[in-house]
Formats: structure tokens, sequence, C-alpha cells
């Protein structure tokens, strides 16, 4: 029987720098898996490959590497940005058991090469609004299913993701708490995400002062005649001053569920932003992102569909997005929390880290909801995306979780866990380092 035996090797490094010639790795994790004798290796490339028409194939040479220690070694040069399959066969096949090594590798250009690799969501809700839980329970949670990221948006309210970073401030943990709000002004429809501004938002459009009136009044005339006589000025006027003082409080502004279907069927009143309105913002494009996947349900995931389509034929080519749940609770009967998510490649791991790589367009959206996975983002992205998702993403998972039952218990003031926090948040880093120095 053949047996692949991936699960119990690991691969040194994982990911690879294009052009140049590297030592790689394979070796056992376990006493149990021995690696002697003479190997064959294959490595063929997942996407661009040269193909022969006289041999009706792309045909790449096997070598031969000798196992010594325990580990097979030996130096290989990947010459394009992309995932590499490793195929790793003993010569030696007596025996009931033929332990081979099916497993792949990923190869970075220079600019992404380097990149962290985090994983979070950017729309939550908690008591501060209309959640059902505290900050720091959907901080804890949020680790439960390996998030690296969250941004507490709770509805005109900037002080929940102020609380849940004074509260985490004694807990030393593998996570990043970004600073957020989700704004909506007065006499406008449109839902706007404030991240990472260093102050709130909310307060300044939503009580409409003398000075306020007038930073209004002058946006109508700046954009009188200029805007679709469909579209309400003042709503769209609303949006785009919500846009501006996001921008000048340093933070990341996101437009949010454009199709989300709100409905008072008591009073017959349609909420929500109509599509001529969505256009007129989208024509002047001042946000930052665009919110691609939403808090659908399972069981109308429309809302999601349309908001694809809408990105692709109306912003602009790898405009940045985010995947998130908007979710107010996470009892899992009513709730998507952790099925969908974005994954940001960052300069570091850090609240400025995840939002440069927001503005810089290098995040990918993933949405978890219904029978299959499905990212979004720039083709180039979405395969690195789904090399980690297959590769990285279930032993990161698995310490995540770790970590998370020991933060509840620091949470619930047991103050003699801080310590172990710490420690197995070091550990853990040290064990992912092995494999995944170059994005953790």
């Amino acid at each position: 029987m053949n047996i692949n035996i991936e699960p119990y090797i690991s691969v040194v490094p994982r990911v690879f720098h294009t052009g140049e010639s590297q030592k790689i790795t394979i070796k056992s994790k376990h006493d149990f898996v021995h690696l002697k004798g003479v190997y064959s290796v294959s490595i063929l490339p997942r996407y661009e490959y040269q193909y022969n028409s006289e041999l009706g194939t792309a045909h790449y040479d096997s070598f031969d590497v000798e196992a010594v220690n325990n580990e097979l070694s030996f130096y290989y040069e990947f010459g394009v940005e992309q995932e590499y399959n490793i195929f790793v066969e003993p010569h030696d096949k007596t025996g009931r058991n033929v332990q081979g090594v099916k497993t792949s590798v990923y190869a970075l250009d220079s600019d992404l090469y380097g990149k962290k690799v985090m994983k979070g969501d950017l729309h939550l809700h908690t008591t501060f609004s209309a959640g059902l839980e505290t900050p720091e329970h959907r901080a804890v949670v949020a680790r439960k299913n390996g998030f690296d990221f969250i941004a507490i948006t709770d509805h005109n309210n900037y002080l929940g993701s102020i609380h849940l970073r004074e509260k985490m401030d004694r807990c030393k943990t593998n996570m990043i708490f970004i600073r957020g709000e989700e704004v909506h002004a007065a006499k406008c429809p449109v839902h706007i995400l404030s991240l990472g501004a260093n102050k709130a938002i909310a307060p300044q459009v939503t009580e409409i002062t003398d000075e306020q009136k007038q930073i209004l009044l002058d946006l109508v005339d700046l954009y009188s005649g200029k805007v679709d006589e469909k579209v309400d000025i003042r709503a769209f006027v609303a949006a785009m001053d919500v846009f501006n003082k996001i921008k000048d409080a340093g933070g990341v502004s996101v437009l949010c569920h454009i199709y989300w279907d709100a409905v008072d069927t008591m009073h017959h009143n349609r909420m929500g932003a109509p599509e001529q309105l969505i256009n007129a913002l989208v024509n002047e494009c001042k946000f930052d992102a665009f919110e691609i996947t939403s808090g659908a349900p399972e069981s109308d995931l429309k809302a999601n569909y349309l908001q694809e389509i809408y990105y692709r034929e109306k912003l602009p080519m790898n405009f940045p997005i985010i995947g998130i749940t908007d979710s107010h609770t996470t009892l899992e009967a009513m709730t998507i929390f952790g099925k969908n998510y974005t994954i940001a490649f960052t300069d570091d791991r850090s609240e400025m880290g995840v939002l440069n790589a927001l503005r810089q367009g290098l995040t990918v959206s993933v949405d978890g909801v219904g029978s299959n996975v499905i990212c979004h983002g720039s083709l180039r992205l979405v395969k690195y995306a789904s090399f980690l998702r297959e590769r990285f993403y279930q032993r990161h998972d698995e310490l995540a979780r770790l970590e998370a039952l020991l933060m509840e218990r620091v949470l619930n003031e047991n103050y003699d866990y801080i310590s172990l926090v710490e420690t197995v948040c070091d550990d853990n880093n040290m064990l992912m380092n092995e494999e995944w120095k170059v994005i953790m």
C-alpha cells in the first residue's frame, strides 16, 4: 500500500523567494516515521509550465536524494511565482507499506515575499450597540476560529473597540485589535466602516451642529449638477463627508453591504441605500475599500453574489476588498461568525500593518458560507491564499484555539494564567516559525 505520510513530516521552509537557489529540508516530526535510503524527488509547477506538444505533456525529470539523519535535503531554484507540488518516493518499495510524501510549497516574487499573513473579521458588533456579547468575548471566539485580528465596529459607537484594546492590555496574545465603528450619518442610509481612525467619527455626523451644517452645504455646492438627479444629494454628501472625516482621522473607510435587503413591512418603509446612490458614491470612489463578502445567511446568499458582480463591473481593477460576517453574536445557531473573513498580507503584525495592506489592495476575501469556500481578490493573491488555506491554516488554527482557551481564563479574571498565555503564544510562534518563518 502506498501511504502519503505528509501529515507526519515538515517541509522547511514552505515559502521561497523566486530566482534563488534555496535549501529544502523534509524531515520527520515523529519517531515512528523513518526516512532512510534513497528517494526520488519530483517537483511540478501548479499553474505555469512548459507544455511539449510532441510529448503531449509537460515533463519534469526527477532527481535522487539520500536520507541522512532522518532528513532529506536538497537545493532548488523556483523560477516563477506559484505553487509547486513535491512528490517523494523511496527507491525501496518492498514491504507492506510504501511511505512517500505528496506535498507542496510556494514561491513568491520580491514584493510579496516576506509579507506576514493574517486573517480576521473587520465588521463585528457587541454589547456596545446591537450585539449580544462583550468585545472581549468576541475576541476569545475569534481566536478560537484562528483569527489574528478583529475590528469591533459597533453602530455609531467607537467605544467598544477602545474597551477591547484596554481590556487586552494585560493579556499578551498573538492578536491585533483594530479600532473601529460602523457609521450611519444623519439623514443618510449608507453604512460605512471606519477602521483605525484616531477618534470617533459618528458624533461628528449624527449631531448636526452649525459647523457640520455648513460643511454639508459646501459639499452640496461642490457636487450639485455633477450627481444624477435621481440621487438624493443630501444623502450623497453626508456619505462623502464621512469618507473625508475618516481619512482626516488616519483611518480606512469601507463601503458596507450595498445589497443589504432591509424592509420595514409594518410601516411599508424600504431601508438601506438605493443603487443609484451607491453608483454615485462609486463614481467618485472616495472610500478606501469595498465589503465584497457580507453577513448573508446560508439561506440567502444573493446579496454576496450581487456584490461580487457589482465589484467586478463597477469598481476599479483590484480595488481593495474585505470579507466579513457583520455578526451580532457568536451563538452557533444564530451566526455565520468564523465562516467569512479577510486574509491580509502585511509588512508587520500590527493595526497599521493590516490597514496598510488594505489600502494597498493586499487582501483576499474568503466566503465560507454555503457548501463551497470561495476566495475573492486578485488572481495572484487568491492563488496564494488558496495554498495557505490548504497548507498553513489547519495547524495555525489548532494552535490559536489553545491560546483562546487560556485567554478566556484571563478575561474571566483568573490572572494566574497571564504568564501561561504569554508562554503558549511564544511557543506557538516557535512551532509555526520552523516551516513558516517567512510569513509569521
